[in-house]
């Protein structure tokens, strides 16, 4: 039988390799007890936030972080010790530059020799390049990379939400189909390169002639569709959004060889649940009025009408 002394040399061996081990380990690693008071950390932790094992130890993240980060984290570890065992969480931790960097939890309780709940035990993973990588993958679905506004799968979603929104009060949301009048011409005579600068220059003017909370696309090609959220008064208000437009794209646009190019557009408008009460019937409404101003002589707008249906016959 193995006396105290050897107990105590063992317990303490395994102590001191316990604590290698985590110092090995590239990840940011943390121990804390049910109070929420660090025991301790590896190497990597402090290296991470920026704070030595001293000054951490026996102290509460609400001493350590500020109370924004500070609440997400205690709160976490209040659950994970309510339900003893393992939890992972996205949040965001100050790191040792001072900058915010986003990171992925992993957590687990432990037990004393004794089998009681004695502290938690975690570690960090960074995450924040995967992160950036994701919002840029998720913007470049949602975005046309010619002209960087939505493009026809965002629209799309944009003016779904909307029209199912029409029953919430006595709203209205009124659609603009936009075609760039004789745009093959463009790309015939300049090249494709120079027909985008065009694309991309009338995407900023549509953007700066509507509202903030009015949403512009391109939906491919020439095709381009503003969504107008709750016009006041019809039909003055798309009137005059159509000619603010319609002014907008007159300014002549430089091209590399200091052409100067004059553009005309047509624009067709419907209003949905004046005209349409589904996303399919409004296009359709629409890009008829929008045949209509073509059918006339283009560089026009025109709301749409009973009468723009095609005669049967």
């Amino acid at each position: 039988m193995a006396d105290n002394s050897s107990i105590i040399r063992y317990a303490k061996t395994e102590q001191t390799l316990l604590q290698a081990v985590i110092n090995a380990v590239p990840a940011p690693i943390f121990y804390k007890d049910i109070d929420g008071r660090y025991l301790g950390c590896n190497k990597a932790f402090e290296e991470y936030i920026g704070l030595t094992r001293q000054k951490l130890v026996g102290r509460t993240v609400f001493e350590l972080f500020s109370p924004e980060l500070a609440r997400v984290y205690a709160e976490a570890d209040q659950v994970l010790l309510d339900n003893n065992g393992e939890q992972i969480y996205e949040a965001q931790v100050r790191y040792a530059d001072g900058s915010l960097r986003d990171v992925m939890f992993h957590k687990a309780t432990f037990n004393a020799l004794t089998e009681n709940l004695s502290g938690l035990v975690g570690v960090i993973l960074d995450i924040t390049e995967r992160k950036k990588v994701e919002l840029k993958y998720r913007r470049l679905a949602h975005t046309d990379t010619v002209t960087q506004i939505d493009n026809r799968f965002s629209f799309m979603h944009n003016i779904e939400t909307a029209i199912a929104q029409l029953s919430e009060g006595n709203r209205r949301v009124a659609l603009m189909m936009i075609d760039l009048d004789d745009f093959k011409s463009i790309n015939d005579s300049y090249g494709h390169l120079q027909g985008d600068r065009v694309l991309a220059e009338v995407a900023r003017r549509l953007k700066q002639s509507v509202r903030s909370i009015d949403r512009v696309a391109r939906l491919g090609g020439d095709e381009f569709a503003v969504l107008i959220q709750d016009p006041v008064n019809l039909p003055h208000d798309l009137a005059e959004l159509a000619n603010r437009i319609l002014e907008a794209n007159q300014q002549p646009i430089a091209l590399g060889d200091k052409t100067m190019l004059n553009l005309r557009i047509s624009i067709g408008i419907a209003v949905a649940p004046d005209n349409a009460s589904d996303v399919d019937g409004l296009m359709h409404c629409a890009d008829l009025a929008l045949y209509r101003v073509k059918e006339s002589g283009k560089n026009d707008f025109h709301l749409y009408e009973i009468s723009d249906e095609p005669v049967e016959g």
